[in-house]
């Protein structure tokens, strides 16, 4: 172990979104509005509702909000709740080498804690920023460190105590605890099992970001912890690289609410359809060549929203029937029969060039036949929104409108997106979370919870 706390406290401490790069600070403000869409989206799933009634009996009132609804809880049953929503419809934001989605953990825990104690929006983007940048390189570390895949929960809890932490003004000693605390109780999950079998547990994104911000509140209370991986040896470079590289820069947005491995081969299917003119009632048969942890994803007919997200042959299925994967396909589509019949005409492939290139990048490329027996071959794609081949700014804004306004209405919609665009300027954080206690006035178009 070496002593590396030094370079993390004065991070915590110099840190201020007010000084960062114009391409940070939009690209904050952009991960902002993505994780916000997600979260207000994730509210009308079944999943939701479960852990909010569970947070409300277990954690009782507070100061904090849970979004979408008029309830105030503690700071980590609201954590709790908001971030098992940011997750729900698998359309969070994620970094490649992370393999996992630091928004949807770390948001929950700074907005928590952010409205315990009154911030400005300003003070919000630099807790905020602050946790992402953690977060990441937590995550980097703990897939270094550690030789399983194991899931956000495990390394994000630790960036939902870094921001919690500068916002509490933590000392350098209690930064440490609070994140040593966090590394030690977060999720070491077995993510392959659960991709294997879905399940609500997703990502252990919700238990995360609740783990994060009390080891924030614990380290406060003088609570002690393990040193953190932030003072192995290993963690040296990406100490040196805080205040001067921003990988908040190379988040990826995600287009489909579906699992991240899955979307190459969406994308691999729009160019066949539009180069060729096919439809999906001249195709006799698919083939999806992959690497070998998308081909781990589930094939069946799913049951539910989440073994529809984590599954291979649905979002390419529903994408070809539809015309899109969003929440109206993952919760009210899995009964769809020629969704469910198309699904039983794809093939699966394992490609060994296309694995030499995971994690760095999720690729795939497929093969169509169709009725008349021409194959028809796609180039290799990647999935759109990584950050060498991103979301075009009209994209994202259309992602938020697509998510928050069938919720929330065009007025509200148009509110809360200006005031994400004016977070710097805000005198108080509560003007952001008034706009999202929506509590569903307008019901949404994929409200239906029968996929659960």
């Amino acid at each position: 172990m070496a002593d590396f706390s030094g370079k993390l406290e004065e991070y915590l401490r110099a840190e201020s979104f007010s000084s960062v790069h114009a391409n940070s600070k939009q690209a904050l403000k952009e991960a902002l509005a993505d994780i916000i869409a997600c979260t207000l989206a994730g509210t009308q799933t079944a999943a939701f509702e479960m852990v909010k009634k569970f947070a409300d009996s277990q954690w009782g009132t507070g100061r904090s909000s849970v979004l979408s609804a008029p309830e105030k809880m503690s700071a980590s049953g609201a954590a709790l709740v908001n971030a098992t929503a940011a997750n729900a419809l698998d359309m969070d934001d994620g970094h490649r080498l992370v393999k996992g989605h630091p928004g949807a953990i770390v948001f929950p825990a700074v907005l928590a804690a952010a409205e315990e104690y009154n911030i400005s929006g300003e003070e919000f983007m630099t807790a905020l920023l602050i946790s992402y940048e953690i977060a990441i390189r937590a995550g980097i570390l703990t897939h270094q460190l550690r030789p399983e895949y194991h899931c956000t929960g495990s390394w994000g809890a630790i960036g939902a105590a870094a921001g919690p932490g500068r916002i509490m003004g933590l000392t350098g000693n209690e930064i440490n605890h609070a994140l040593g605390i966090a590394e030690y109780q977060s999720t070491y999950s077995p993510m392959m099992r659960c991709i294997e079998h879905p399940s609500m547990l997703k990502d252990g994104i919700g238990w995360g970001s609740m783990t994060g911000i009390s080891a924030a509140y614990l380290a406060k209370e003088g609570f002690t912890g393990i040193p953190s991986l932030f003072e192995t040896v290993e963690a040296e470079p990406y100490l040196q690289e805080l205040g001067k590289v921003y990988r908040v820069e190379e988040l990826y947005y995600k287009p489909y609410a579906c699992c991240r491995w899955a979307q190459p081969g969406i994308e691999a299917l729009k160019e066949l359809m539009l180069k060729h003119a096919l439809t999906n009632s001249e195709i006799n048969k698919v083939k999806i060549y992959t690497f070998t942890e998308a081909a781990s994803l589930s094939r069946k007919h799913p049951n539910n929203t989440e073994e529809a997200q984590y599954n291979l042959t649905f979002p390419f299925a529903a994408y070809l029937v539809t015309g899109e994967v969003g929440p109206d396909q993952v919760l009210n589509e899995l009964g769809n029969p020629e969704i469910l019949n198309t699904m039983d005409r794809i093939e699966i492939c394992i490609s060994d060039v296309l694995d030499q290139q995971f994690p760095k990048k999720a690729l795939s490329r497929i093969e169509i036949e169709d009725s008349r027996g021409h194959i028809f071959s796609s180039s290799v794609h990647q999935a759109k929104g990584d950050y060498d081949f991103p979301l075009s700014s009209i994209e994202k804004k259309n992602k938020f409108y697509n998510l928050v306004e069938p919720i929330a209405g065009h007025k509200i919609c148009d509110e809360i997106y200006r005031c994400i665009q004016e977070m710097e300027n805000l005198l108080n954080i509560h003007e952001l979370t008034s706009l999202l206690n929506i509590n569903k006035k307008y019901g949404g178009i994929y409200h239906a919870r029968t996929s659960n």
